[in-house]
């Protein structure tokens, strides 16, 4: 009965000569054909001999590759036992390296990637590692890609695909030693938050005094030039009025034949028109005249000379 029903379940094998003098090398594979062992040949897709006994051919996809690794157990910097799987992509660049520099080179990239994922997760704490996925795989792209290229194999990139910690205790403590670094980091940027209003408010005091000065220099500017240009206005008209007066005694005097003469009729005509002043003004009604022989010759020469025909006013 148990040879009937082994014989039931074994599977029809194929005769030893069909298709064992060719080969098939699908498009983007090459291959590497073995002439008892030596003399390899570079086989391109296609239909190609192989000889029974004779030749061996061993083939390689070019294409990119995703590599699962197994799921594995490492330590953090900071002595966290964690839990990750890996997958890495690489992709066949020298065939010949490949198959004759590597005696499997599917089996040593997940050699070098366990071993690199160990080594640079020991380097990391587990809260950059959570926070930063993009920095381990990084890491890892770049030191395997290192590792690999040896063998004509370049690693296109490594993604960490689960991350977390072995126990459902340290799970916890992490979530809580992680709530309070966030509690920490919130308080830190409401810290400076608050530091950089306060500095917003001094630097806006700051500039409202400095605007404030420069406006109250301006002004200083504007009345020290308003003020100088008055008193220039009244220097020139006190130069005008000067010479106008020297003009007047000049001429005073060629009419008159003596300088002296000429300063008295002046004097005295002011003095009639302050006293004319006077005269008009409502709380003025009495004027006292000076009795003294000065006053008194001034006015006699100014009453002859306003009867006097002459050449000014």
């Amino acid at each position: 009965m148990l040879r009937q029903a082994t014989r039931s379940l074994r599977v029809p094998t194929l005769s030893p000569l069909r298709r064992n003098f060719f080969t098939i090398v699908n498009q983007g594979f090459e291959a590497y054909r073995l002439t008892l062992g030596q003399n390899p040949t570079k086989l391109s897709p296609g239909i190609r001999w192989r000889i029974p006994l004779l030749h061996q051919v061993q083939k390689v996809d070019m294409r990119e590759i995703g590599l699962n690794l197994p799921e594995m157990t490492a330590y953090t910097k900071d002595n966290v036992g964690v839990r990750l799987s890996v997958t890495i992509f690489y992709q066949v660049d020298d065939i010949y390296k490949a198959c004759f520099g590597v005696s499997d080179y599917i089996h040593a990239i997940m050699n070098v990637g366990n071993s690199t994922i160990r080594s640079i997760v020991g380097t990391l704490e587990y809260d950059s590692i959570i926070s930063d996925r993009n920095k381990i795989n990084g890491l890892l792209s770049s030191v395997i890609g290192t590792s690999i290229d040896q063998w004509g194999i370049s690693c296109k990139k490594a993604e960490v695909q689960n991350f977390g910690p072995l126990n459902s205790g340290i799970e916890k403590q992490l979530e809580k030693q992680l709530e309070a670094e966030r509690s920490r980091r919130q308080t830190l940027l409401d810290t400076q938050a608050k530091v950089n209003v306060s500095d917003g408010e001094r630097q806006s005091m700051v500039l409202i005094s400095q605007g404030e000065l420069a406006s109250a220099q301006n002004k200083a500017s504007a009345h020290l030039v308003l003020e100088q240009k008055k008193a220039e206005a009244k220097k020139y008209t006190v130069d005008q009025e000067t010479l106008a007066l020297t003009n007047q005694v000049e001429q005073m005097t060629k009419s008159l034949g003596s300088g002296e003469l000429a300063v008295k009729y002046l004097l005295t005509q002011r003095r009639f028109a302050e006293l004319q002043a006077i005269a008009k003004g409502p709380n003025n009604s009495v004027y006292f005249v000076n009795s003294d022989r000065e006053g008194i010759d001034s006015m006699k020469i100014f009453t002859d000379l306003m009867h006097k025909p002459s050449n000014f006013s």
